[in-house]
Formats: C-alpha cells, structure tokens, sequence
C-alpha cells in the first residue's frame, strides 16, 4: 500500500483544478496534464511510471484532509 498524502481540502482543489496527478513513488504532485482518472503517467520530479490523476487517488484513499494552513 502507498503511503496516504496529508493535505489540506484546498490544496486538493487546486490540485484538481491545475489537473495535478500525484506520484505513488515520491508522493509529489506534478504539474499540470493529468487526467482525474490516470494512472501511470510518467513523474517529472522522480521519473517513475507512477503517476494517478488526483481524484483518483482521493478515491483509493491515498490522499487525506488534514487543517489548512
């Protein structure tokens, strides 16, 4: 299991309006061209194939609210 990601509520919607993919490798999000419902789309911080579209990672619970900041 990937580790789950702690952000706040609009950090997640900024992510998801710049199309904001978040890598299940390095657990940073990339900018920009990735669609909610991707899955292993290229990281342009680390290069893995491990990309997911931000949703989708909210669906499968990879990502988490904590307080804003």
């Amino acid at each position: 299991m990937s580790e789950i990601i702690t952000i706040s509520e609009s950090e997640y919607e900024q992510h998801v309006e710049d199309y904001d993919g978040l890598c299940l490798a390095c657990h940073e999000f990339t900018c920009g061209g990735v669609e909610p419902d991707a899955n292993g789309y290229e990281c342009e911080n680390c290069g893995e194939m491990k990309v997911m579209g931000t949703e989708g990672a909210l669906i499968a619970g990879l990502i988490d609210f904590g307080p804003e900041d």
